[in-house]
């Protein structure tokens, strides 16, 4: 397989459609070409990844050979201009871009600890959240008031067989207070689901896991104040959260493929983009952009030359999209596209 690191750079000029759920147009086909120096090699999977305001990309890849307890890889950059960045000292297990700050978490015995990091590194603040219970964290959103939203794992653990598969969603004052926890009727059929083996949700023979917070969730932070969670479901369920912890309104955002599975979310200019991914016979990409409730705005599908990086939304912004591969590569390069 080959990784890439995709741009697609074009002014967004749709309008939103009013209502909930309209059908959209036929998608529209964007053709990428490519920028830099393609990688050598891949070894990794990429968990996640998303951008400052600069355009600068961030990710950690996870090396499936290593094991889930292996989760301190740095926080690798790349620049928009398809250069290699810096790298971050990564202490925790997931990680959030906002404002110029890098925050970085993880849990420790029964607390969470939040490390806010300067560019380049350099520690600003450390705090420790009280979840009063072991938490795996699997993603983490900082609210523009500066609240918290921890996503993750819990259930019962020791250090021979950790048992995690309870979602655990909850929202922490900035001084580490918990505000409140979430847990609506879908987390319970989750985790009933993983209890029971389902595939969709618990791969084969883990101990732990629940893929509705794990490999295809993800989060992002709006400038409506909110918080967007999306659960790895097939089609995607995506929950509103604001500051005090309450869930505003659910919904779900159909590809209109089963075979398409959702992998990243983001906000920009009171849109949503989903991106979707499929590595089957004829591996396709698509990017879906909806209005805050769900309601479809416009269709994007995107065509590379190499398709089988599964490219991971990184960015939405004045300019387009950038996805980045879930396959690590050693030298990123960058696929650029116009919106037409």
């Amino acid at each position: 397989m080959k990784a890439k690191f995709i741009l697609l750079a074009g002014l967004l000029g749709v309008a939103p459609m009013l209502g909930g759920q309209q059908a959209a147009a036929p998608a529209i086909a964007i053709n990428a070409t490519t920028k830099g120096e393609p990688p050598v090699s891949h070894s990794a999977i990429i968990m996640s990844a998303m951008c400052d305001g600069d355009g600068n990309v961030y990710s950690r890849p996870f090396d499936p050979q290593t094991g889930m307890g292996e989760l301190r890889a740095p926080v690798q950059e790349i620049t928009r201009e398809a250069k290699p960045g810096g790298r971050l000292p990564a202490e925790g297990q997931t990680f959030f871009v906002r404002d110029g700050s890098f925050f970085l978490a993880g849990g420790v015995n029964h607390g969470v600890v939040v490390a806010k990091l300067a560019p380049g590194g350099s520690a600003k603040a450390q705090i420790t959240l009280q979840p009063d219970l072991f938490i795996h964290v699997t993603h983490l959103a900082v609210f523009p008031s500066g609240e918290y939203l921890v996503v993750g794992l819990a259930g019962t653990t020791n250090e021979k067989a950790p048992h995690l598969r309870t979602p655990f969603t909850a929202v922490f004052a900035a001084d580490g207070r918990l505000v409140k926890k979430i847990y609506e009727p879908e987390d319970e059929d989750a985790r009933q689901r993983a209890e029971a083996g389902d595939p969709n949700y618990l791969r084969c023979c883990a101990s732990s896991g629940n893929e509705f917070v794990m490999l295809n969730a993800d989060v992002t932070a709006g400038s409506d104040g909110n918080v967007y969670l999306m659960h790895g479901t097939s089609p995607p369920l995506i929950y509103v959260i604001s500051p005090a912890g309450d869930v505003l309104r659910k919904f779900r955002v159909d590809p209109g493929n089963p075979q398409l599975t959702a992998n990243s979310i983001k906000f920009y200019d009171g849109r949503l983009a989903v991106g979707f991914g499929w590595l089957g016979d004829v591996p396709e990409t698509l990017i879906k952009v909806v209005g805050l409730k769900g309601n479809s705005i416009a269709d994007y599908k995107v065509k590379e030359d190499a398709k089988d990086s599964d490219p991971i939304l990184a960015c939405y912004n004045s300019e387009g999209f950038t996805l980045l591969p879930r396959w690590a590569g050693t030298k990123p390069y960058l696929l650029m596209a116009k919106l037409p």
